[in-house]
């Protein structure tokens, strides 16, 4: 086998491996010559030029240099420059951001300045100056146009990174800023209203008195121990615990009277004599035979 054959020491270099590293920095040249020549026409357009300089006629002239043969022609270079030719520059992201910001300021000078010159020669009755002046300047708008829509096609498949949108909601799915459920409750519990079963003052069924129930938080390990729970004996009303509500007041009691105070009862007393009725009225009365036959 034979190994091929190296080219000569003089041989020439190709001319992209020359001009290849000078593709950014002749991107970045274009764009700030279009730069310098819009701040050259945003000069002229404000600083009038002699003593018969109107507003007119500097927009008419400053119209060129926002939507004119440089302002159109250098942006779009250097994006072609920075990104069609391979490899891409590092900076092309930011080579496409300036050339877009260029285009955009060329097109509101540019519309303000060819609104301000229709004007003036409507004012001024140039009917035929007008009109040819507007054909000759949409003619330039839509070369403006097409190299503003390259730039931004560019811009919007290769480095325009959309944000996400939010997923919309399922139904049954809980919103965010809502509690979850079975967060703050039991599974299949109302809120605000105790679960069913045994409280914490009576044990459970075969279970020993003092030994915590089921769900109840166990004392401390280095606490006292709790004293057992001591039941009254059977036959006496047990004490209700402080914290219990309040009883329902007895039959005939105004609700905002204290459940302690003792309010006498209408009527007689157990020990009270309860009188009798007259002597004819007795039904144990004597009755003599003898009266009756009279």
């Amino acid at each position: 086998m034979t190994s091929p054959a190296e080219p000569p020491p003089n041989a020439p270099t190709p001319a992209s491996q020359v001009t290849r590293p000078l593709r950014e920095l002749a991107a970045i040249v274009l764009l700030g010559a279009n730069a310098i020549f819009l701040f050259v026409g945003l000069i002229r357009l404000l600083a009038p030029q002699g003593p018969y300089s109107t507003v007119t006629g500097r927009a008419g002239n400053s119209f060129f240099a926002f939507i004119g043969l440089e302002a159109i022609v250098l942006p779009v270079l250097a994006v072609l420059l920075a990104t069609h030719v391979a490899p891409v520059v590092p900076r092309a992201k930011l080579i496409v951001q300036v050339a877009l910001g260029e285009y955009a300021a060329s097109a509101v000078l540019g519309g303000l300045t060819l609104l301000i010159w229709v004007v003036g020669r409507l004012a001024e009755a140039q009917l035929f100056d007008a009109m040819t002046g507007i054909l000759a300047r949409a003619a330039w708008v839509a070369l403006f146009g097409i190299a503003a829509y390259v730039v931004w096609t560019v811009w919007q498949r290769l480095y325009h990174v959309p944000r996400p949108k939010p997923q919309p909601g399922v139904y049954g799915t809980p919103q965010p800023g809502w509690p979850q459920p079975g967060g703050g409750y039991g599974a299949g519990q109302a809120g605000g209203f105790p679960s069913p079963g045994p409280t914490g003052g009576s044990p459970a069924a075969g279970q020993p008195a003092g030994w915590p129930v089921a769900g109840q938080p166990a004392a401390p390990a280095g606490g006292p121990p709790s004293a057992p729970h001591t039941w009254p004996p059977h036959g006496q009303p047990a004490v209700p615990p402080q914290s219990a509500a309040p009883s329902a007041p007895p039959f005939g009691q105004p609700a905002s009277a204290d459940p302690t105070q003792t309010i006498p009862r209408q009527g007689a007393e157990p020990t009270q004599a309860i009188p009798r009725p007259d002597g004819d009225a007795d039904r144990t009365q004597r009755i003599d035979p003898g009266e009756s036959r009279a």
